[in-house]
């Protein structure tokens, strides 16, 4: 068996640039698309969140860039919510987005009477699944969702908007 040497040395040449590649672009993937900065994880430590809230936006990501002033509130729900009449389980989709610099507290109020309410929810925090606290009968009800903004340093009330939505109680 004959030694080439060339060979080899392209072939090292050749497996060292691939190597070099799947580095860079596992350390570009892990900056770029990894886990939540750790700055963002925990904004306001000094504020208990809601029970349900998770961190992150509801389609997973994390906004970055200029945020709302104290006057502007940015956030989602969903326009109609499903229930169960055993246990008033839905999927709310209730969203504090990253560009919000205040806390908020969503609260749902049906012909008049609150049916649910959150504790603080974080900028980059959401609400995917929770339970009615109050679960009216099976049918289809129009409710209003009220978002409160709160000054996290001083829990104080920057003021409310309110949403207009579809509640549906099936068996």
């Amino acid at each position: 068996m004959k030694y080439n040497r060339e060979n080899n040395v392209k072939t090292f040449a050749v497996s060292f640039v691939l190597i070099v590649l799947i580095a860079a672009f596992a350390f570009v993937g892990i900056f770029f698309f990894g886990t939540e900065p750790a700055e963002k994880t925990d904004e306001y430590p000094w504020i208990t969140s809601d029970h349900a809230a998770v961190n992150g936006m509801l389609d997973g990501s994390f906004y970055e860039g200029e945020r709302n002033s104290a006057g502007k509130l940015s956030y989602k729900i969903a326009g109609e919510i499903t229930v169960g009449a055993e246990d008033g389980k839905g999927n709310f989709k209730i969203e504090n987005s990253g560009k919000n610099t205040c806390l908020i507290k969503v609260k749902i109020l049906l012909g008049g009477e609150t049916v649910y309410e959150t504790g603080y929810i974080k900028p980059n925090q959401h609400i995917s699944e929770d339970f009615l606290g109050k679960i009216p009968e099976i049918g289809t009800y129009e409710a209003e969702a009220f978002f409160e903004g709160f000054d996290p340093e001083t829990e104080e009330s920057l003021g409310a908007a309110k949403e207009n939505i579809t509640i549906t109680v099936i068996p």
